[in-house]
């Protein structure tokens, strides 16, 4: 196609056309910038709306069906309050769907029904509809759709956490624990292991929750071996200590741990001949004058002597303690006897090794002596939390720890840790009074709920207790209270599943007692979403305004070619060339500066995005304070590259390219040859 090649030999720079050459670059560059600025934008913005969206749904669900209040006032719902075969209370969905009888109803034995109740609604042979089964059957007829129920209910949670120093801290024994307790009124909501975005906001168990578990076990088990014992082995068997670490003043080591035959750089604490205390850096570049004389430390037949730098050495006392300094890492491993025998906590040992100056240092650390800074989660072990992508069929309880539950990131902000333990308040009538009724529980984990407005208030428990703690609840008729949550493959199919699910309900006459809505009609998130996708169609507008802004250049660069190659037109189309491939030539012309533009716009854009955590971090440095907020962006911003802004940015710099060449086009096909040569 020689219109193609004539268009690429336009294009190339050459001195000889050096205006032209200088244009079209700007052009190109300008393109570049535009699409660099549109694609990095757009990616991040669908990124965090994206997660956002994730984090709603994984508490709330893509789609969620309610009852209403044609519900709440039917036979079917009323009937359970008066019938002795369902306790003379009211029945959850979850139950309605596990009861064998429709109509629970006994008129031989059950009081007489109200007359101000609205008739049962019934089958074309006469029974009354079941409206939580028809509806189940309705959703499950769709398919890669699945149904649960959920329930909601408010209640009371006070959690105590006990902090106490490792004994390497503390340096006794018999130190006092640091106590402090959060308690507020939260939303008690169903954990559903079977909710696939549930792992994304799950934040992964840290070394200070596995210490919190460990010195938990030792405050409140250390009078009963064999239930500390119990307690350990369970924790011990689901994590494995890898690595401790020193704590800033010092970890205390036996002289013993010292080998034959090595020389180390310490630092000496001493008054006159008389040493004090010793210590020891990971590495000489570490020694600090601030703890000490500088000092060297030799070790032959088990004889320690200090040289000091005044040149004189002086024997290591056997009192004398040593001290590791300084957050140094050392490799523990437990051992299994000392766990079978163990009394008391610390009878638990663990062989460590520091590798300190180049020199192993060996010892045995009690269990209430380290600091565990690297473990790993032993698989098909039980676990006592809930973490990243190990979401299990239900949540851990135990006799000794109580119901496992699942707090928001703000708790753990507030101090809270995993294992910590506290109760879960609610009231329940007597023939009297209110009686306060408490359920132990302890944190088993810890979840982002991000933009949802009530998600810093939401706890996650296990199914049987939101069911207990809610059949006393007054709000039991709220559409928070109880519904469907309905899970799809992909949330772009939210508005087509809840049509075809409304379709079903009126098909099987049960529409009225259901409302079916998106994630983007809840109430709680409906606004922000909607400003969410008004914003996107603004910057969406905008963006194409200035991708017309820069091809705007393609126009003016084309027309002074199309005036510099007057005399190649003239001679192709005398040539026999038509007016149709002189259009063609410069209308490439402006397609390909656009696609070169769009495509460098395109690999820059990709690069920032790689590098797009060390570009803010950077920033963030330079004017001294976050540029984007950790509570509402994300500790990281995301930086996938999004396919909806590729193909806006290449489809979008090629039409307008191409509408940008067709008036210097046009112009040039409208040249006669005649009079051009005439002219030449």
């Amino acid at each position: 196609m020689f219109e193609l090649s004539i268009a690429f030999k336009y294009l190339v720079p050459r001195w000889r056309q050096l205006s032209v050459s200088i244009i079209s670059l700007i052009s190109i560059l300008v393109i570049a910038l535009v699409v660099w600025l549109i694609v990095v934008f757009f990616s991040v913005t669908h990124g965090l709306e994206r997660g956002w969206v994730d984090k709603l749904i994984a508490l709330t669900a893509p789609v969620r069906i309610t009852p209403t209040e044609d519900y709440y006032n039917s036979y079917y719902y009323l009937i359970d309050s008066i019938s002795q075969e369902s306790g003379y209370t009211v029945q959850t969905i979850g139950q309605k769907l596990g009861t064998r009888k429709t109509d629970p109803y006994d008129p031989d034995f059950d009081q007489e029904i109200p007359y101000t109740w609205t008739a049962p609604d019934l089958n074309q042979d006469g029974e009354v509809k079941d409206l939580v089964k028809l509806a189940f059957k309705s959703i499950n007829s769709i398919k890669g759709v699945s149904a649960k129920e959920y329930e909601m209910t408010i209640t009371n949670l006070k959690l105590n956490m006990i902090r106490s120093e490792p004994l390497q801290l503390s340096g006794n024994p018999d130190s006092d624990n640091d106590q402090r307790a959060l308690s507020q009124a939260i939303y008690l909501s169903s954990f559903d292991p079977s909710n696939p975005s549930l792992p994304k906001i799950m934040f992964p168990v840290a070394s200070a929750d596995i210490d919190n578990l460990i010195r938990t076990v030792e405050n409140e088990q250390a009078g009963s071996p064999e239930q500390m014992r119990s307690s350990m082995k369970e924790i011990l068997a689901t994590v494995k200590p890898l690595k401790t670490r020193t704590p800033a003043h010092g970890q205390l080591i036996p002289q013993k741990a010292i080998p034959q035959n090595c020389r180390l750089n310490v630092c000496v604490l001493n008054s006159a001949n008389t040493i004090h205390a010793l210590y020891l850096p990971q590495s000489a570049e570490e020694l600090d004058p601030s703890y000490g004389t500088p000092a060297i430390l030799e070790k032959e037949n088990d004889t320690i002597t200090v040289a000091m730098h005044e040149g004189h050495s002086i024997p290591l006392d056997s009192w004398v303690p040593v001290y590791l300094l300084g957050n140094a890492q050392g490799e523990i491993a437990l051992d299994p006897s000392s766990l079978e025998t163990a009394e008391f906590a610390r009878d638990i040992k663990f062989n460590t090794q520091f590798a300190v100056q180049g020199v192993n240092l060996s010892t045995t650390l009690g269990i209430d002596e380290i600091l565990v800074d690297q473990f790993s989660i032993e698989n098909g072990s039980r676990s006592f939390w809930v973490y990243d992508q190990t979401i299990p069929e239900s949540l851990p309880s135990s006799p000794q720890w109580g119901e496992a539950i699942l707090l928001p990131k703000s708790w753990r902000e507030s101090g809270a840790l995993i294992g910590d333990r506290g109760y879960l308040s609610y009231q329940t009538p007597t023939a009297s009074s209110l009686q306060e009724q408490r359920i132990p529980v302890y944190v088993a984990g810890f979840f982002d709920p991000g933009i949802l407005p009530m998600g810093g208030r939401i706890l996650l428990a296990n199914d049987s207790i939101v069911s207990i703690i809610r059949s006393g609840n007054l709000m039991s008729d709220s559409s928070l209270s109880n519904g469907i949550n309905v899970r799809i493959p992909d949330l772009d199919d939210a508005e087509p599943v809840k049509a075809e699910i409304e379709k079903s309900f009126k098909e099987a006459g049960i529409d009225k007692y259901w409302k079916v809505q998106t994630y983007r009609e809840f109430e709680f998130t409906k606004d922000f979403l909607q400003q969410l996708r008004s914003e996107r169609n603004l910057f969406t507008l905008i963006s194409m305004v200035i991708i017309i802004v820069a091809c705007s250049n393609i126009v003016s660069m084309l027309i002074i070619l199309v005036n510099d190659k007057k005399m190649e037109i003239g001679i192709l189309r005398s040539m026999g060339a038509t007016s149709k491939s002189i259009a063609a030539i410069f209308g490439l012309c402006g397609i390909v500066m656009g696609l070169v533009g769009s495509l460098i716009g395109i690999a820059l854009a990709l690069l920032t995005l790689k590098n797009l955590q060390m570009l803010i971090d950077f920033i963030s440095r330079v004017q001294g304070f976050e540029m984007f907020n950790p509570a509402f962006f994300g500790d990281t911003l995301p930086n996938q590259v999004s396919l909806q802004a590729l193909t806006f940015v290449l489809t979008s710099t090629a039409m307008i390219s191409l509408i940008a060449g067709i008036v210097p086009a046009i112009k040039a096909s409208l040249l006669r040859p005649s009079a051009i040569l005439r002219s030449e």
